[in-house]
């Protein structure tokens, strides 16, 4: 009987054949004709070309390249289950891209098959008296659902930015300035839409298939390929009175940061560092307070209290508010950013982050920003976080000037990430720091049984997203 040789198997034949100088019988064309034979009938497109495989094999970070075979790009969720079908007859693996903001090649598969999410990006808004819900393809960016919501008067809770896809924020948590007292994006989601790591259309909710559910919420797409999002929309304000402090210095400005969180005076409320036209790098607070015309905030109550060495201050419609970010300058250059987010228990974040500062190695090519949360408001079991009531998000921003060794950048990442580890910290999902499945059981520590045991049940051959390392073929 004739024995179909699974794609794992080949690569298997394919070394040997290298080390003997052969070639072996079944070629990478081979495979790609056996995809469009078994693929058909799609609603949506199976390329092969150069250009959309070139981009599949890069990301935000541009610092790892794993070139697939195919990019499908679905027309629906059935094209996805044909594929994922097809991926588990024949061993390869398939991963989901939606904007491609990973920093360490976790969005792509070495001849395998990348999905491109961006035909998947529907949006439909259904208001109701507790405010409403939206209906989003998870191809969707975040700008084009706050526009639809926004014309009902509704907004979604917490807004990441809103160049990414809504799949992206959902797998990895997805936070926003609005997190530190409402949680991430994956405490508001009230269903998925998913294709299954056996290619079956599931949908979950806390009322069904909940194991599922709470596997995806900021899950990485071990259990499956989201295809449909809905989320909880709350009213949207119509105006914003948006403040700006400006500090002498990261320490006090993260101290108003976690007066900030504590109080709650402040609807958005967020810390960035940025560099001096002069050299070196000033930090400020952002403090956002949303209102219905006409009852604008009193500015002084707003600011009373903090140490910010000056400040400035401006009314927006809502729309503006949410629109005032739309371009990501990082996002269009070609130089490499192995960007790195962490969240540290605030009773060691001096100790931490002034050991970064304090060092010119640690600190080079380094613009940091920061969050202070309240930990009560972030309840999703896969988003781990530290055990204390005020937690600080620390992103390490670097963007590398051309020719810097990015290997050494990336054992940095792993040296600052285990420090943080051992402080009570937890590295955020998206981050350019290597891990194994040591590393994941560890951070996921009393939870990892069900992560495991979701990824048994829903992709028992995993086939799918391997680029996190969490569990190796």
């Amino acid at each position: 009987m004739e024995r179909r040789i699974s794609r794992r198997d080949f690569g298997k034949l394919a070394g040997g054949a290298a080390l003997l100088g052969l070639q072996p019988s079944w070629s990478f064309p081979a495979f790609g004709q056996s995809l469009r034979n078994d693929l058909k009938d799609l609603r949506g497109e199976l390329s092969f070309d150069d250009s959309a495989l070139k981009a599949a094999a890069d990301d935000f970070g541009h610092v790892v390249h794993k070139k697939p075979v195919a990019v499908l790009r679905p027309g629906d969720a059935q094209d996805i289950a044909k594929l994922v079908q097809y991926a588990n007859r024949q061993g390869i693996k398939v991963a989901m891209r939606g904007q491609g903001h990973a920093f360490l090649g976790q969005t792509q598969v070495e001849d395998g098959v990348v999905i491109d999410s961006s035909n998947l990006n529907s949006v439909r808004i259904v208001k109701s008296d507790a405010g409403g819900i939206a209906e989003i393809g998870a191809g969707s960016k975040w700008h084009p659902v706050l526009m639809a919501a926004n014309a009902q008067k509704l907004t979604v809770p917490v807004i990441a930015d809103t160049f990414l896809s809504v799949g992206g924020t959902i797998s990895t948590g997805g936070f926003g300035v609005t997190t530190y007292n409402l949680g991430l994006q994956v405490d508001h989601v009230q269903e998925l839409e998913l294709v299954t790591g056996e290619g079956q259309i599931v949908t979950c909710s806390d009322e069904r298939n909940s194991d599922l559910f709470n596997a995806m919420l900021g899950g990485l797409g071990q259990c499956g390929i989201v295809t449909k999002v809905v989320i909880r929309l709350v009213a949207a304000p119509t105006n914003v009175l948006f403040i700006k402090m400006d500090y002498d210095d990261f320490q006090t400005a993260s101290d108003d940061l976690a007066l900030l969180a504590k109080d709650g005076r402040f609807h958005h409320l967020d810390g960035r560092g940025a560099g001096r036209p002069g050299g070196g790098v000033g930090y400020y607070v952002e403090g956002g307070a949303f209102y219905d015309a006409p009852n604008t905030p009193d500015e002084a109550k707003l600011t009373a209290g903090l140490k910010f060495a000056k400040k400035t201050a401006a009314v927006m419609t809502y729309e503006q508010y949410f629109r005032r970010e739309e371009i990501c300058a990082p996002c269009s250059t070609p130089l490499q950013k192995p960007f790195v987010y962490l969240c540290i228990p605030a009773s060691r974040y001096a100790q931490y982050t002034a050991g970064i500062l304090g060092s010119p190695t640690e600190s080079a090519f380094l613009v940091p920003r920061m969050s202070a949360w309240r930990r009560n408001a972030i309840k999703r079991p896969l988003t781990r976080m530290p055990n204390e009531d005020i937690i600080y998000r620390f992103q390490l921003s670097r963007v590398l000037p051309a020719g810097t060794d990015t290997q050494s950048m990336i054992t940095l990442n792993r040296t600052l990430y285990e420090r943080a580890r051992d402080m009570g910290g937890f590295r955020m999902t998206s981050s350019a720091v290597p891990m194994t499945q040591a590393d994941w059981m560890r951070h996921y520590g009393p939870v990892w049984p069900s992560v495991e045991a979701a990824k048994k049940k829903y992709d028992p051959k995993n086939v799918l997203t391997p680029g996190h390392g969490m569990f190796p073929a």
